[in-house]
């Protein structure tokens, strides 16, 4: 036979008291959170799923803003290179129609002043910047000009004397901006400025220039910026007629050229378009889970705390009673 005593008697009715007032405890815990899971204890494979989601969800917000960065990036390149591109369509309409041989000087003059607003727009075009950085001079990303000038001459056969122009250099590297967007995957969302405007070797010492005046190049420049500087260089000394089918051929290179540095760029907008709609996608789903799994029923969790309140009301109310009745109880038993 058992012997009930006091201390066995005392040590239910704390041990009872104790378990509900930890249970309103958690409900009060769970309420004020918003969490059913706060601690490991609480739901100890709940919690490893809790973990897990999160890390996933902190892997994929960093590719996400690596992807949201890199579509800012893609789409202000891909805007800037059309924005471009109208330009030179201008220069070009322009370069054909001052070959023209009724052009008078006057006339030279006024077009030699738009393709120098053109040039500058251009220059403008290639030094973009997001958030401070070029993003078209490589991984020289605080460069302020894309390009440097050096001075050089020209004369093409039908020309009695030769003419001074600008050599456009790409001043940055050709190291592209990467960003990864997963795990696997990095994306380049610009090109740099002389894949989209061209480049023209600068001279190796820059206190002399390319050609001069008594050497002047036979060859017209390649890239277009440098072509325009030289269409406009044309245009002043009125000798354009002589050179316009290397000029208009040149700035339709150059377009080109443009054109299909647009479609590189676009490809890759598209690409991180889709991903960032994916990203979305999981982030949301992952959020579902999360919520599934860790937030609290706030109705329900406010019942059982009624509930638990009144139990443990109930059982402080039934536990004075038994303390009071007990050394009556235990006389009796013995």
């Amino acid at each position: 036979m058992i012997q009930i005593t006091n201390s066995m008697i005392y040590n239910n009715i704390n041990n009872e008291l104790s378990n509900e007032s930890t249970n309103i405890y958690n409900l009060q815990d769970q309420i004020s959170s918003g969490l059913q899971i706060n601690y490991p204890q609480d739901n100890p494979g709940g919690m490893v799923n809790v973990l897990s989601y999160k890390n996933s969800t902190a892997l994929v917000t960093q590719y996400n803003s690596n992807v949201t960065i890199a579509n800012s990036v893609g789409s202000l390149a891909s805007s800037t290179i059309s924005n471009a591109m109208t330009v030179v369509n201008q220069a070009s309409s322009l370069a054909v129609e001052m070959a023209n041989g009724t052009n008078t000087s006057a006339n030279n003059q006024a077009a030699a002043q738009q393709v120098e607003q053109m040039i500058n727009e251009l220059t403008q075009y290639a030094d973009t910047s997001y958030n401070g950085q070029n993003i078209f001079t490589g991984n020289n990303l605080n460069l302020s000009s894309a390009y440097t000038t050096t001075t050089s001459w020209y004369q093409s056969s039908g020309m009695t004397s030769p003419v001074s122009y600008s050599v456009y250099t790409y001043a940055g590297t050709d190291t592209n901006q990467n960003y990864q967007i997963t795990q696997n995957e990095t994306v380049t969302p610009s090109l740099t400025a002389d894949s989209i405007f061209g480049n023209d070797a600068a001279n190796l010492s820059t206190n002399t220039p390319y050609y001069t005046s008594t050497n002047p190049s036979t060859s017209p420049p390649s890239g277009l910026i440098s072509v325009l500087s030289l269409f406009q260089s044309e245009l002043r000394n009125n000798v354009y007629q002589q050179n316009s089918s290397a000029i208009i051929k040149g700035i339709q290179n150059g377009l080109n050229t443009m054109t299909a540095a647009q479609a590189t760029v676009g490809t890759v907008v598209q690409r991180l378009n889709e991903q960032q709609t994916s990203y979305q996608t999981v982030l949301s789903n992952i959020s579902q889970l999360l919520s599934q799994t860790q937030d609290v029923n706030v109705a329900k969790a406010m019942t059982n705390l009624t509930q638990a309140q009144e139990s443990y009301q109930a059982t402080l109310e039934a536990s004075s009673n038994i303390t009071s009745l007990t050394p009556m109880l235990l006389q009796y038993l013995k």
